[in-house]
């Protein structure tokens, strides 16, 4: 949201019950069911992440931002005055669908394909989806040694 990255991480995994989530029983030798990092920016803040897939009640992807001026969870909260923003997601091809991770997929692909009818770079680039995923990469790492503070590589794009 902000542009920055994740610098560093530590997150502590539980063991899981399921028995097809058990690390004999998953492709990935998995032991956690349940993964939570704590992760710090690159502007000095901080976020919380978290990935169960062996609790009971709600799943699926849900984001909150939190920060000392304002919330945004569904609806914004706060003390800028945010009327002039446009929340809302833009509209879709009538054939693509939203897809998968919270809807997302439809429109990063839209977005790319966009881009290149367009002749321009994609919102998206490489180095940002790089700081977006390494992330969550480094923060198994960290949860697979107990919870120990990891570094996050950081990308840069080049032209």
């Amino acid at each position: 949201m902000t542009g920055g990255s994740f610098t560093e991480v530590s997150c502590m995994g539980i063991p899981s019950v399921v028995e097809h989530l058990k690390p004999a029983n998953n492709i990935y030798a998995n032991p956690f069911g349940t993964e939570i990092a704590l992760l710090r920016t690159s502007e000095g803040g901080m976020a919380r992440m978290a990935v169960s897939w062996d609790s009971p009640g709600f799943s699926g992807e849900m984001g909150r931002v939190r920060g000392q001026k304002g919330t945004l969870y569904g609806k914004y909260d706060g003390l800028a005055d945010v009327s002039a923003l446009k929340l809302a997601k833009p509209q879709l091809p009538a054939a693509m669908s939203a897809g998968g991770h919270g809807g997302s997929h439809g429109y990063l692909s839209n977005e790319f394909i966009t881009s290149i009818i367009e002749g321009r770079a994609p919102l998206v680039n490489i180095a940002w989806a790089l700081n977006m995923t390494v992330a969550g990469i480094i923060a198994h790492q960290s949860a697979t040694k107990d919870g120990e503070l990891l570094k996050i590589p950081q990308y840069e794009f080049k032209a």
